[in-house]
C-alpha cells in the first residue's frame, strides 16, 4: 500500500514541479518519509500522532525538494507544502474549541 502511495505521490509532485526536478529525484526525497509512515502505521500509532507525523514529514520532504531543486520552485509549492499543517492545526483547534464549549455547557447545566 505504501509503495503505491509513494509512486503516486512521486508522479503527482513531478507534475507540479519544474522539469528540472525529475521523478527520480522526487522519489528519493520522499522515500524516507513514506518508510517512516509505513513503520508508524505498522506499529499502530494513534491517529493523532500519525497525522502529526504525516504533516511534519510532508513539510520536511518539500523543504528537501526545494533544497535539491536546480531551479527555484513556484510559489504555489509553498501552499502545497504548508497545506497539511494548516489543515491539521485548524482541525485540532476546532475540536479543542468544541470540546471546551461542550464542557462549559455541561458544567452550567449541573450547577
Amino acid at each position: 500500500m505504501f509503495a503505491s502511495l509513494w509512486l503516486l505521490a512521486s508522479m503527482v509532485v513531478d507534475v507540479l514541479t519544474p522539469k528540472e526536478l525529475t521523478v527520480y529525484m522526487i522519489g528519493v526525497t520522499i522515500a524516507p518519509a513514506i518508510a517512516i509512515l509505513a513503520v508508524l502505521y505498522w506499529k499502530r500509532v494513534p491517529k493523532f500522532d500519525f497525522a502529526v507525523a504525516f504533516a511534519t514529514l510532508w513539510m520536511v520532504s518539500w523543504i528537501v525538494l526545494v533544497l535539491i531543486s536546480p531551479k527555484p520552485l513556484p510559489l504555489f509549492v509553498v501552499v502545497v507544502a504548508v497545506a497539511p499543517l494548516v489543515i491539521f492545526g485548524a482541525v485540532v483547534n476546532f475540536l479543542r474549541w468544541r470540546r471546551a464549549r461542550l464542557q462549559s455547557r455541561s458544567t452550567r447545566v449541573s450547577s
